[in-house]
């Protein structure tokens, strides 16, 4: 669950290259593929015509022995409140497997899906797949008494903060210093497109074809909830850190996106509910990501429709 992605710099690049937000309308983000710098207008995202793609993963081989009531898969979205020239608001998906032992819990999590903030500006933002894909490999696991008592009716969850770091190497997640242009030798082609980073696409108003901004990106959040004695919804708050460096621009009517900075503001929060068989397409007694993504509408709300 922490994970505050590639989603808040696009809403960057849009505001550094684009006229005042009070003289433009609303312009909805969307997703695309790689294919976008040669493509027209940036398509709407997936659309529900049939079940997804659904990638050969078995569950996690973990001994459940003794596991306790909040041991299962859960479907998390967190909304994340920030300011970047305007108020903007951002939902991702993730993926959480949880094992609890008493007070013990085992957390592995997933980003699965983003979904990009309206932003008052004339833009439009992209998450390109093979990104995605990345992110769909970079399941974070952690482990540790992470319940206040083993009564789930006003314990208090506190996970450890989690970090996360694309497009470039690093020892420790939570403080080395990011490759910058100047200093690349950390620098990561993790998406594997030849560009040092990872690539998210824009189209501005300066810019009116698709282009490329490579980065390297660091997300560190930390989550908290008092548990109600639910074994079927959490909720509860998140307090993310973002951090870029901008390593290149396929065009420089992006350049100006390189000093700006997100600003989190109160009031992030997240919803965590339990998934199973109804949501486990492929019967193969797991919930992947496409799946997940698949159903997010009808978990958390319209937000995630196409």
């Amino acid at each position: 669950m922490g994970h505050v992605t590639a989603f808040l710099l696009g809403v960057g690049l849009a505001g550094g290259c684009g006229p005042r937000p009070e003289d433009a309308p609303l312009v909805r983000t969307t997703r695309a593929d790689a294919s976008i710098r040669d493509a027209g207008p940036m398509d709407a995202g997936p659309v529900d015509t049939g079940p997804p793609v659904i990638p050969d993963e078995p569950l996690e081989p973990w001994d459940e022995t003794d596991a306790g009531p909040l041991s299962g898969l859960w479907a998390v979205e967190a909304v994340v409140r920030a300011r970047i020239v305007v108020d903007v608001e951002s939902r991702q998906l993730f993926r959480l497997r949880v094992l609890q032992r008493g007070r013990t819990l085992r957390l592995r999590t997933t980003v699965c899906a983003l979904r990009l903030p309206e932003v008052r500006n004339v833009a439009e933002l992209a998450v390109p797949e093979p990104l995605e894909r990345v992110l769909h490999t970079r399941a974070i696991e952690t482990e540790g008494e992470f319940l206040s008592s083993e009564s789930l009716e006003g314990a208090t969850f506190a996970p450890e903060p989690v970090a996360l770091v694309l497009g470039a190497d690093v020892g420790d997640p939570f403080t080395d210093p990011l490759p910058t242009p100047e200093r690349p030798e950390r620098a990561r082609d993790e998406d594997d497109d030849g560009h040092p980073g990872v690539t998210v696409l824009a189209r501005t108003l300066l810019c009116p074809r698709p282009e490329e901004a490579y980065l390297a990106l660091r997300t560190v959040a930390s989550f908290s909830a008092v548990l109600d004695g639910s074994t079927d919804v959490v909720e509860g708050d998140v307090e993310p850190r973002l951090e870029w460096s901008f390593l290149g621009f396929s065009a420089e009517c992006l350049a100006a996106a390189r000093d700006l900075r997100v600003e989190i503001q109160p009031g992030s929060r997240f919803v965590a509910r339990r998934v199973g068989h109804e949501q486990d397409v492929d019967g193969n007694g797991n919930v992947s990501c496409p799946e997940l993504a698949w159903h997010a509408s009808r978990l958390f709300g319209e937000a995630w429709l196409p």
